[in-house]
């Protein structure tokens, strides 16, 4: 099968003639991730790679290249989508050669993984295809996921060599690398302050969302940079962050703790509190560059500052819940 797209032939291969297993697209500033993905991958499944150091002109020998490796040659297209894809030239061409090739093969080629949160994915594409795992189960998960997707279309995989081997383990040390001297810097450290200001900012937020159409459900809230307390109901919810040094975010964290009793910034509380639950986090950086949080050292769970602030005003709801219907 042939279609014309922007002037460019695109052929459609059958299924058990494809030359790739998998091929990337992806925004230029999603590159590094783009490889780290691929690195994992390109030992076992043959892949399509390509380094973005140069637009991609339309009608020249790469877009050609673009058009038959996504049009016919990839068994498997995974879009790295954050907003804003689709609108560059490289991946407004792209764009165009998968919805040709699912309006004629459908659209189980195609393995939307979101980069941002809350995710999303182009209106175009159906909702099976996404995969939303990314911050919870890390980069080792998405090529689990990708690879699991290759068998199930046919594909198989193949052993390492010592080499290709060698290859990833290099890529993923140099990837944690980066992470903790980021995370060992004064910029992780301005980056977490700016984070935390965000969690306060959404925490408030959700309260006058829920007094407007709830005014029963009162809540009163006091911060400062660092302190945060939100009480309803006769409890309390308190974040309090402990920077421990101005150029490194080693040892720092942010406390959460859940009071029966209500209690203020100032120490002046209107009743003897009693702690019922304590978490503490730590700032991160996830493996697609996302910025927020994790329970502990080594928890996969990982929480976007807007995500942390839904689930703190969950926490607090659901034992105000179970409280009432404890009585």
């Amino acid at each position: 099968m042939t279609l014309r797209n922007n002037g460019v032939k695109v052929c459609f291969m059958s299924k058990d003639r494809f030359k790739y297993e998998v091929a990337f697209s992806f925004l230029r500033k999603d590159e590094e991730f783009a490889c780290r993905i691929n690195v994992l991958l390109r030992d076992r499944l043959e892949t399509f790679f390509s380094f973005r150091k140069k637009q991609v002109i339309a009608g020249s020998d790469d877009a050609e290249t673009y058009h038959e490796v996504l049009g016919f040659q990839a068994r498997i297209v995974v879009l790295l989508y954050r907003e804003g894809w689709g609108q560059t030239p490289e991946t407004q061409m792209e764009e165009s050669v998968l919805r040709d090739r699912a309006h004629e093969d459908g659209y189980d080629f195609i393995l939307a993984i979101p980069l941002e949160i809350p995710p999303s994915i182009p209106k175009w594409l159906p909702r099976r295809q996404i995969w939303v795992g990314l911050d919870r189960w890390g980069i080792e998960g998405a090529a689990s996921v990708i690879e699991a997707r290759v068998q199930q279309a046919g594909g198989t995989p193949f052993e390492e060599t010592p080499l290709e081997r060698a290859r990833r383990i290099e890529c993923e040390i140099a990837s944690e690398e980066a992470r903790r001297m980021f995370l060992h810097s004064e910029q992780g450290v301005i980056s977490a302050e700016a984070e935390l200001l965000k969690v306060f900012d959404e925490i408030e937020k959700i309260p006058e969302e829920i007094a407007e159409k709830i005014p029963k459900m009162m809540t009163r809230t006091e911060r400062n940079k660092t302190h945060f307390v939100m009480s309803a109901r006769g409890f309390s919810l308190e974040l309090d962050w402990f920077l421990q040094r101005s150029n490194t975010l080693e040892d720092s964290s942010l406390h959460l703790v859940l009071w029966k009793g209500v209690i203020s910034i100032s120490g002046v509380g209107f009743e003897k509190p009693r702690a019922l639950e304590k978490l503490k986090l730590i700032f991160d950086r996830s493996p697609a560059g996302q910025l927020g949080w994790r329970r502990s050292k080594g928890n996969t769970m990982f929480l976007s500052s807007g995500e942390l602030a839904e689930e703190c005003v969950r926490i607090l709801l659901d034992k105000i819940w179970a409280e009432f219907r404890r009585d």
